[in-house]
């Protein structure tokens, strides 16, 4: 380290018990998506504490801004936790993502950094699209953002290491609904019915084969399918059979073909056993593209700072991420931090029993904070 980054560390040692308290009390409160209301209070109570200017933003979130000016860099934390076992769970580390920006906001105030910078965050990321409604409210305006950092903690990545790349790191999602109406009655007089299930169980396989003979021969995607629903007991057809799923993809055009294709088999299949269709398909988020040169930036510092065998590539991934959407606004980059140390950080995201190591605040703070001195 050089006297600067000593003093960048030195400062972030100051606080960092404060700040690994901070991430436990936000993962006692876990909210869900745009019910982070007391979320949003401890951090408009902290950044006022700290002296930073804020303000609410799309229903439960908040932006914090230090030293006002016509434009900044933005940093992205989420907000929201899951449903684990019937209860909010910050089981995807939203907790941590908050606390690292919350150490980024103090640590700046307390180095007597000068420019201009936007903490935004976020609600509702797992799922409604948070990020949307910060773009719509004006989020990115006023001051212009003109550069925007995310991140995601990550298992099974050691404490001390990162992954980061240029391009497509993260699958676009779709999500679609497909109803086939037939006609109802007796199970024992088939004859006098259309049953649904048909059609149905014909379109699935006519994806599956689809999907065999171009997933190898394209851009890699995957389409899943998540529920049938047909029907109630044992003697009756029902009318209907609605069939959902997800389609993932890191291709525009491969997205398009898929979502044409889909819907050209379902119709095909209602057409073959003489019933209807009707065809929900949602476009749901973008692929997470990171800027080449933004990414480019932070790789290098950060292989200076860790060390380059602590800087990994980012392998894709088809899980997706509203940060997409901010992608698309303002060149912007999105990195992988590693939790695991001491048997921490190794259950997958999403999981009950997910943890990571506190030691991962450092080092996220840290590589933040040391980027922002260096643009």
């Amino acid at each position: 380290m050089d006297l600067k980054q000593n003093r960048i560390a030195e400062a972030i040692q100051k606080n960092l018990k404060m700040f690994e308290n901070i991430q436990r009390q936000l993962h006692n409160i876990a909210e869900l998506s745009f019910e982070e209301y007391k979320t949003q209070e401890f951090i408009i109570k902290t950044l006022t504490e700290w002296g930073i200017e804020n303000y609410p933003v799309a229903r439960t979130g908040v932006i914090g801004l230090l030293n006002r000016s016509e434009e900044c860099i933005a940093i992205r934390a989420d907000m929201d936790a899951i449903l684990v076992d019937g209860k909010p769970k910050h089981a995807c580390g939203h907790d941590f993502h908050m606390a690292i920006v919350l150490g980024v906001a103090k640590t700046l105030v307390d180095i007597g950094y000068k420019k201009c910078v936007k903490f935004i965050f976020q609600p509702a990321e797992e799922g409604p699209g948070g990020a949307k409604k910060v773009i719509e409210e004006g989020g990115l305006k006023n001051p212009d953002v003109k550069k925007m950092i995310g991140f995601h903690v990550w298992p099974n990545l050691d404490v001390g290491m990162i992954e980061v790349s240029n391009g497509a790191i993260m699958a676009s999602v779709d999500d679609f609904e497909i109803e086939f109406i037939g006609k109802g009655g007796h199970a024992a007089m088939p004859e006098l019915t259309r049953n649904p299930i048909y059609p149905a169980i014909d379109f699935i396989q006519s994806m599956n084969n689809f999907l065999n003979a171009y997933s190898k021969k394209t851009s890699p995607f995957h389409v899943s399918f998540s529920s049938i629903l047909s029907g109630e007991t044992y003697n009756v057809i029902a009318n209907t059979c609605k069939i959902k799923g997800t389609v993932r993809t890191f291709d525009d055009e491969i997205q398009k073909f898929v979502y044409t294709n889909l819907q050209k088999l379902a119709k095909f299949s209602a057409e073959k056993f003489n019933c209807d269709v009707n065809i929900n398909y949602y476009f749901q988020y973008p692929l997470l593209i990171n800027n080449s040169q933004v990414a480019e930036e932070f790789s290098n510092l950060s292989k200076r700072l860790l060390g380059s065998k602590n800087v990994l590539n980012a392998q894709i991934s088809f899980t997706a991420e509203d940060f997409a959407f901010y992608c698309k606004e303002v060149p912007s980059f999105y990195f992988r931090l590693g939790i695991k140390e001491n048997g921490k950080g190794e259950n997958p995201l999403h999981s009950p029993f997910f943890d990571a190591s506190e030691k991962s605040i450092f080092y996220g703070i840290y590589l933040i904070v040391n980027y922002l001195l260096a643009i």
